[in-house]
């Protein structure tokens, strides 16, 4: 891939809208699986963008602080905030943020941000299942009525920061450089990117767009749930996934 066919993040989410094959896989407690195709994680990608940029305000090259937990539901709403075209942070509590997305009440009690958002971690949840601090926005309640194909109101600029000293450019040349490395796993035929990290982070963002690019499917483990080796294992094997250290 060279430089000037590098997809922009615009052109990359919707080429994730016409796949049909699996592009999330979601496992916690026994029995909890959750799959997303391409077309559907992206229809969840605009509802939350929807949701961000109508009930948050959220534009482009404002600062938008996420919840270092790892879920389905903040893989979604990392992406998100990408195809808005925000400029992300996982630290901090929500300072000079115009939104801070957490699923944790006592981080976004504690919230400096404009608008504080509330995520539940239930597998399938329609509201917060807890007592949500007073001015918070209920993601999970919200977010449903929004439409599944993405205003465009706001989009990210390439020379725009995605992340503090990395533009959305720069980002994008990152993950495909990943999706090439990945390309050597072709042989083995892995069909999913295991995800294997407790918290997101810049590199974490690098390995999902990659393996997305590469039209591999991503793995995620709940970091909260405790995991037999046999269990994990069976899960690798069954969903053909290989972990970022099978690089070499």
């Amino acid at each position: 891939m060279t430089l000037d066919s590098i997809p922009t993040f615009t052109a990359f989410i919707s080429s994730l809208a016409r796949r049909q094959s699996p592009a999330l896989l979601w496992y916690s407690a026994p029995g909890e699986r959750i799959e997303l195709s391409g077309r559907v994680l992206d229809n969840w990608v605009s509802k939350s963008a929807n949701f961000l940029v109508d009930e948050c305000e959220l534009g482009a090259a404002q600062q938008y602080t996420l919840t270092q937990q790892v879920h389905w539901r903040s893989l979604v709403l990392l992406l998100a905030g990408l195809r808005v075209g925000a400029r992300l942070t996982f630290e901090g509590g929500g300072e000079g943020s115009q939104v801070h997305a957490a699923f944790s009440p006592a981080e976004i009690e504690q919230s400096a941000a404009e608008y504080p958002v509330l995520v539940d971690r239930g597998p399938l949840s329609m509201r917060f299942m807890g007592q949500a601090p007073a001015g918070t926005t209920d993601y999970c309640a919200e977010v449903r009525s929004h439409s599944d194909t993405y205003s465009g109101f706001s989009l990210p600029h390439e020379s725009d920061a995605a992340f503090k000293g990395l533009t959305y450019r720069e980002l994008m040349q990152r993950a495909a450089t990943r999706a090439a490395q990945l390309s050597q796993l072709t042989a083995t035929e892995t069909h999913s990117l295991l995800l294997e990290t407790s918290k997101l982070s810049l590199n974490a963002t690098v390995d999902v767009l990659g393996a997305l690019m590469a039209g591999y499917s991503v793995l995620v483990l709940d970091p909260q749930e405790e995991w037999a080796d046999e269990r994990k294992n069976r899960i690798i094997s069954d969903e053909r996934a290989a972990a970022p250290k099978d690089l070499g």
